[in-house]
């Protein structure tokens, strides 16, 4: 008789010992998918801008005119698959290396100038429970700055 209520008491114990410990294993699982996921959106839109910079650089779209518009199709190629909205690519260039100043927006630049691309991204929480628990979307930024190359000859 005794051995049925000492087995009976060890089941009750599990089950109370699973309902304290599940909800914080699901909140640090959930936890590390939600970081995973917002470093991948991250470094994403990180690589969206490196790949719109270099494309910048080449100077390829300046005799069709197409070139800023060009750059922002390449670097928004990259963010097709994130879970978000929001992808504004935004491009800037200063006519020298020194780069002061706040820049030309819309402009990719000269030959030998400077030409940065900037995408921002409002990423969306995908997890359950950590989704109520986060704002509605968080703002990830990227951005990079290269030198153009002499497709023609340098401004003096």
């Amino acid at each position: 008789m005794r051995r049925a209520s000492a087995s009976r008491w060890s089941r009750g114990l599990a089950a109370v010992e699973m309902a304290l410990v599940l909800p914080a294993a699901l909140l640090l699982i959930f936890g590390l998918i939600e970081t995973g996921n917002l470093f991948f959106t991250w470094l994403t839109v990180q690589k969206a801008a490196e790949m719109g910079a270099r494309f910048a650089a080449t100077g390829q779209g300046e005799d069709e005119g197409t070139r800023v518009a060009q750059i922002q199709a390449r670097s928004q190629a990259l963010l097709v698959n994130l879970s978000g909205s929001g992808a504004e690519v935004s491009v800037r260039s200063w006519p020298t290396i020194s780069a002061t100043g706040s820049g030309v927006s819309g402009s990719a630049g000269e030959p030998c100038g400077i030409v940065e691309v900037d995408v921002s991204f409002l990423y969306r929480p995908v997890t359950p429970l950590l989704g109520d628990v986060l704002p509605e979307s968080i703002p990830v930024h990227g951005s990079d700055r290269k030198v153009n190359e002499p497709w023609r000859p340098c401004p003096s």
